[in-house]
């Protein structure tokens, strides 16, 4: 083998090391763990979310089971799964509840903690967040200042 070839095999085994399945093809909604993976990991995050002290106030009087439903099948519709997303949109659904940037991004810390405790590799949930990531200009409401 020449000095490119081993490079390119190194920096291919690194790769397979850190997406074990991504090496194997399988789709995003696969590596999540299909239709059972996606539904646990919804249903576990908002879980938590509704019970936390600074998120759950936008959770306050939701049904919660028809959120994680819906969530699951935005999730799985976005990783390539064979769900179609029925909700609302997500300026829509999160108008009026006033969620900061901060709020947004303790939201994303928590679905990060819920991935790794599933055993879900970093490659993935990096590919998980960067297509969750374009819905933080409609979820997060920007409070206009009133200067006196």
């Amino acid at each position: 083998m020449t000095k490119i070839s081993l490079q390119f095999f190194a920096v291919f085994v690194l790769w397979c090391s850190n997406s074990l399945y991504a090496c194997a093809g399988a789709t995003l909604y696969a590596r999540l763990g299909g239709n059972a993976g996606v539904a646990s990991i919804c249903n576990t995050l908002i879980d938590r979310v509704a019970t936390d002290p600074i998120l759950g106030r936008s959770f306050k009087d939701s049904k919660l089971s028809r959120i994680k439903h819906l969530l699951a099948e935005q999730i799985c519709e976005l990783s390539g799964g064979p769900c179609r997303y029925s909700g609302d949109s997500m300026k829509e659904v999160h108008a009026g509840h006033q969620i900061s940037e901060a709020e947004f991004f303790q939201m994303v810390d928590m679905l990060r903690q819920v991935l790794k405790e599933y055993h879900t590799d970093l490659g993935t949930i990096n590919q998980l967040l960067k297509l969750l990531a374009p819905m933080k200009r409609d979820i997060v409401e920007h409070r206009t200042r009133v200067v006196k």
